[in-house]
């Protein structure tokens, strides 16, 4: 983020960076949006009457272990609301349509995908795409002991719930081949469109550029998409991928970074959240009350 020009905290073991409304008062809050990766968890406060955002905390960190500190201690967590909402972006989830669900079988469905501990492992899945698609993930249930004494109204869903859903929000114009990538730090999401319905998708590590390359022409060959012509949406920075828009213009010809289309809106002052370029800043999925 600093080479975005964002302000960056040295606290402890991790990295903090805020921003705030001029209007900023805790008392105010009634929701919060957790977003946590890898390396990464963002928090977006709601305000209570028209769910606009007053503030967003960036929290940067190296080990898991960090974000039970940031839980305890972060005066966030310890805002008045009890509801919110928490996206888990990692590498253990599965897709399955809604036409062959069964909420009885997710273990079953995820099993095909990842390892689970039912003893250390609570099963979540979401609808998604007009509830025609089910994301099922798995969240750590100390994570969510720990968080129920801050959000007892917390609602939990695997982060693909949230890119797929914006994904497939953006039928408009496709082209028969297409490829969406959705960077965020050392990860991204890859969905493959064909004539405008989706074929493939999936999350991946990228230590590197020569991964993230390996995975983008995996999936071009899989999909029998022609390199040359097949036009790939980028959401989000490159360079958290180990690349930069000049190295991806080498291998693909119909490369774009894509800004997202915006559905949230901010108290003034905290609108520079949109400048880290991340999915959430921009697009939210509803919030239901």
């Amino acid at each position: 983020f600093r080479k975005l020009g964002i302000n960056l905290d040295k606290v402890g073991s991790h990295i903090q960076s805020k921003f705030i409304s001029d209007k900023y008062d805790m008392q105010d809050i009634s929701y919060l949006s957790l977003f946590l990766y890898e390396k990464l968890l963002a928090v977006i406060a709601h305000t209570e009457k028209s769910q606009k955002i007053t503030a967003s905390f960036i929290y940067s960190f190296q080990e898991q272990e960090t974000v039970n500190q940031i839980i305890e201690t972060e005066e966030i967590f310890n805002a008045p609301n009890s509801e919110g909402k928490l996206y888990l972006h990692h590498q253990r989830f599965t897709l399955v349509p809604t036409q062959l669900f069964n909420a009885s079988q997710c273990s079953k469905y995820l099993s095909f995908a990842t390892e689970i501990n039912e003893a250390e492992d609570n099963i979540t899945y979401t609808g998604i795409a007009n509830n025609s698609i089910q994301v099922i993930g798995t969240a750590e249930k100390q994570l969510l002991n720990l968080l129920d004494k801050k959000l007892p109204e917390l609602e939990i869903t695997h982060g693909a719930s949230h890119v797929l859903d914006y994904f497939l929000s953006q039928n408009q114009e496709f082209l028969n081949q297409e490829l969406f990538i959705h960077s965020s730090p050392d990860c991204m999401y890859l969905a493959a469109f064909t004539e405008g319905k989706l074929s493939l998708f999936n999350r991946f590590i990228i230590p590197d550029e020569a991964s993230f390359l390996r995975y983008v022409f995996t999936f071009i060959q899989q999909m029998a998409f022609d390199r040359t012509h097949c036009k790939i949406r980028f959401f989000g920075n490159p360079e958290w991928l180990h690349t930069s828009k000049e190295s991806m213009d080498i291998y693909f010809k119909n490369i774009h970074l894509i800004t997202p289309e915006q559905n949230v809106s901010y108290l003034s002052g905290a609108e520079s959240f949109l400048n880290t370029h991340l999915l959430e800043a921009f697009w939210h999925q509803k919030i239901i009350s």
